[in-house]
């Protein structure tokens, strides 16, 4: 039983959810005592790289011995920078074996943005890719306190074996992962999950969707994000089944050969993603895909009958965050229990309500912000006491989106209340590239918003005003940005305001206060 008292106000709920684990570690451990030979992890390539559960579980004992013979200590935190691979997924589980926290980081952030979560979560130690020694050589400097250990392949010594060493308690409460999410002020924020918020997620979507032993996940989704982490393989685990990791990028159009080839039975993907698909001339072949979650960007009903209409394979759209561990609501499974045009209803192990600006909860089918408290909310952001107290307020978690609730209790996800830009599912805030763009002497101000794109739900375009006697060019200003800043938060489109006769400054508020939905409504008119 959880001990709702060890809990900020934020996680607790009534509700009497057992959790058969203490950690992560723990329940791959059980796993593997129960199924031994049963397959858990298969990575196609060349070789066809694959996992029993019991041949994973003595891999990463020996990973975890060597962290700790290494000088590790529980809750140390050390940075993973790598695409999906099994190098990424043993070190995970080894670190999250013996209470070290896990900091994982997407390798096609810039120099700046990986260095600056280095630093700024106190990882003791980093792990990378090979491929990312010039990335990691070019940031070193400053890093005089952090190991930097490359990992070439599964043939380097750390995934040999190592001396057992006496494993470390790991609790329920312990936090076990900081993923690090775009902020406002331009500088990504950590937000800090716990065993609790891992564990009671993947057992939230996978009693959901009925996950069982014979269930087969592929993950195409990015494991240094939440939902490649808890969606495609914490959940599939949690049930005894077997993931389908892709190493690295996927090209979309292996999508439906390796959903016939590996007989996969269940994906989660963004919006875009059902967009890109549907582009593709590649049909639907196999017989086992039995559902698809989508969320991280607001699904139309267009792309998902489409979709349904050509692939027959239903889709299930929920809604989540990084804060919420994943997803907090899914619409009804089986799919004739869904309702259309909804988030569905709340998960188990969380409780969700609509709120106005007074934190005063709104009636039925009134618009509010959306609020969530649960087992699967973050403890909250590290070393960010202020932003803390604002989003996590008075016993709930402020996610800044904007929806309703219906008279059956079902949600609806209209958008941001702020500016967040989701590209791809990538949350980008204005602010990021704001910063870098001020860094150019020749711009007075600037301006970023989302336009809408066909595939990517939202592409990057930036309003800049330059000093009248140094008018920069598009391709000036696009070089100016170029390894300044990751590549998918460069701008796809820039305005020059003083090339425009109507609009003559960036528009703004009384407090001068940026007003983003302004320029987009200019966009919308004039673009």
């Amino acid at each position: 039983m959880i001990n709702n008292s060890l809990l900020p106000e934020h996680q607790r709920i009534d509700g009497k959810i057992i959790l058969k684990w203490n950690n992560v570690g723990s329940l791959l451990t059980k796993q593997a005592e129960e199924n031994p030979q049963k397959l858990f992890l298969i990575f196609p390539d060349e070789n066809k790289t694959e996992f029993t559960y019991m041949e994973f579980k003595k891999i990463v004992d020996n990973v975890s011995s060597f962290l700790l013979q290494s000088g590790l200590k529980k809750n140390d935190k050390i940075s993973l920078i790598f695409h999906n691979s099994p190098e990424f997924l043993v070190l995970y589980f080894a670190c999250l074996s013996c209470g070290i926290i896990v900091v994982p980081i997407n390798p096609d952030m810039s120099n700046i943005e990986i260095k600056f979560i280095i630093q700024d979560s106190n990882s003791k130690a980093v792990f990378f890719d090979k491929n990312l020694m010039t990335k990691l050589n070019s940031i070193k400097n400053g890093l005089d306190n952090v190991t930097l250990i490359e990992i070439n392949s599964f043939t380097d010594p750390i995934f040999q074996n190592n001396d057992t060493i006496e494993q470390l308690e790991v609790s329920l409460y312990d936090i076990a992962v900081i993923i690090y999410t775009s902020g406002t002020t331009g500088k990504p924020k950590g937000v800090m999950l716990s065993h609790l918020n891992l564990l009671s997620d993947a057992m939230s979507i996978s009693t959901w969707f009925e996950f069982n032993k014979k269930t087969r996940c592929l993950c195409i989704l990015p494991l240094y994000h939440n939902n490649g982490q808890i969606t495609t393989l914490l959940a599939p685990l949690y049930a005894g089944g077997s993931t389908i990791i892709v190493r690295g990028k996927i090209s979309l159009y292996a999508f439906w050969f390796l959903i016939k080839k590996y007989e996969a039975t269940w994906t989660s993907v963004m919006a875009s993603i059902l967009s890109i698909l549907l582009s593709l001339p590649q049909e639907r072949e196999d017989n086992s895909l039995n559902a698809i979650l989508c969320g991280g960007q607001k699904l139309s009903h267009n792309v998902q009958d489409q979709f349904e209409n050509r692939f027959n394979v239903p889709i299930f759209e929920g809604f989540g965050l990084t804060e919420t561990t994943s997803f907090s609501c899914i619409n009804n499974y089986p799919a004739e229990k869904r309702k259309a045009g909804t988030i569905g209803k709340p998960l188990q192990t969380n409780e969700m309500r609509i709120v106005d600006e007074n934190d005063n909860e709104v009636g039925i089918n009134e618009e509010g912000e959306i609020c969530i408290r649960g087992y699967n909310v973050s403890n909250g952001y590290l070393g960010n006491d202020e932003k803390n107290s604002h989003s996590f307020r008075n016993g709930w978690f402020h996610s800044g989106d904007f929806g309703l609730k219906d008279n059956d209790g079902y949600f609806y996800f209209y958008g941001r209340k702020d500016s967040l830009i989701i590209k791809g599912g990538e949350n980008i805030y204005p602010s990021e590239l704001e910063n870098v763009l001020y860094q150019n002497s020749f711009i007075d101000e600037c301006a970023v918003i989302g336009i809408p794109h066909k595939l990517l739900g939202e592409e990057i375009c930036a309003f800049v005003k330059c000093k009248n006697s140094n008018i920069l060019s598009e391709n000036e200003i696009k070089l100016f940005c170029k390894n300044k800043i990751a590549e998918y938060k460069q701008p796809k489109k820039i305005i020059i305001i003083n090339n425009l006769t109507d609009l003559e400054n960036i528009p703004k508020g009384p407090t001068k206060k940026v007003l983003y939905r302004k320029l987009k409504q200019y966009y919308e008119n004039n673009f």
